[in-house]
């Protein structure tokens, strides 16, 4: 059976649940992956252990917490990647907390994690079709989703361990955790005086606005020539911001596309290399496709890079999920990879 926190006690669970996720997702965004929109998804397995501790509100607090991270992780807030992970974290946190609800253990989080990662998956994959790789996802789709089930089912069993042994999370269930109110004096020193560099940076307006109407520039100007130098126009501020573009798995991603398109031709045939049509129309959605998601992608990041302040409640929460989070990474050499259970739980219980 399901257990819900009482509403006083719910933001001490979504700052360390939020800042878990931040944590995984830097973790994840390390991880190479052959399409942009695919992850592992490390960072759901607090979201599948706050299904059972939080009621529909604040779980949805922090599943828009977590995607939001996602994309201040990435710098991906602003582009085609925020979207696709926006819509399959949407679908694969209404599957965990329905299922939670309705089965409470009688689901194990494997059962549970397989089919939030399948819906994930199949929501993404309806996303790609219309407006990336088109009828030739056909070919990406059994792949992506078997590797959606395998990660699902390891992820499923990782969270099922650690729920079983945790103090934490059985604390958190029995009410014993927090101790008192809403949050530990640990989470309150921690907002007062946050750890240097943890604090939210000052949101610089005119570049926010700056990056999304070149974003909306790139997505709708239908020319590709106009697509290509604001495309590169994006890359020269990304640079010139002090930001990084890999060339590698941009070009890779970008000849993906391309590729992908090239399988549903339509149009004059351009040449038949190996008795594949090229088709100028194909061609040239492809390149229009790749140009627009490369760009708003730096066009994301560098308007990212001023930082994002939040004022009231919503910014003394991301401040305190901030400070857990400067704490989550100084603990990382703490870590026991013989006992990974043990180490994390204690680690969820913050400082004394």
């Amino acid at each position: 059976m399901s257990h819900a926190l009482p509403d006083g006690k719910n933001d001490y669970v979504i700052v360390r649940l939020a800042a878990l996720c931040f944590f995984l997702s830097t973790i994840e965004f390390m991880i190479p992956r052959p399409l942009p929109f695919l992850r592992v998804g490390l960072a759901n397995v607090p979201i599948m252990l706050a299904a059972d501790m939080l009621s529909l509100r604040p779980f949805a607090v922090l599943v828009a917490l977590k995607v939001l991270g996602q994309g201040l992780v990435g710098g991906t807030l602003f582009s085609y990647v925020f979207a696709f992970s926006l819509a399959g974290t949407a679908a694969s946190a209404a599957v965990t907390f329905a299922l939670r609800r309705a089965f409470g253990k009688r689901v194990s989080f494997v059962g549970t994690s397989v089919a939030a990662a399948f819906v994930s998956n199949a929501t993404q994959l309806a996303l790609a079709r219309a407006f990336v790789f088109g009828e030739g996802i056909a070919f990406i789709a059994p792949p992506f989703l078997a590797l959606g089930v395998v990660t699902g089912a390891t992820l499923g069993f990782a969270t099922n361990r650690f729920a079983s042994r945790s103090r934490w999370y059985s604390g958190i269930l029995a009410g014993t955790i927090p101790a008192r109110g809403d949050s530990t004096a640990a989470d309150s020193a921690a907002a007062e005086t946050p750890p240097p560099g943890t604090r939210l940076r000052v949101t610089r307006t005119a570049r926010l606005s700056c990056g999304l109407a070149l974003t909306l520039l790139i997505l709708f100007l239908p020319d590709a020539g106009h697509k290509a130098v604001l495309t590169l126009a994006a890359g020269i501020l990304l640079v010139a911001g002090g930001g990084r573009i890999r060339l590698i798995p941009t070009l890779s991603v970008s000849l993906g596309i391309v590729f992908f398109n090239l399988l549903s031709p339509f149009g004059r045939v351009v040449i038949e290399p190996l008795g594949l049509p090229i088709t100028a129309g194909a061609l040239e959605t492809g390149i229009k496709k790749a140009l627009s998601l490369e760009g708003m992608l730096f066009a994301s990041r560098w308007a990212l890079s001023a930082g994002v302040s939040l004022s009231g409640k919503a910014g003394s929460l991301m401040e305190r999920i901030a400070a857990f989070l400067s704490y989550l990474t100084g603990c990382r050499p703490k870590l026991d990879r013989k006992d990974l259970v043990a180490s994390v739980d204690s680690i969820m219980f913050g400082p004394e």
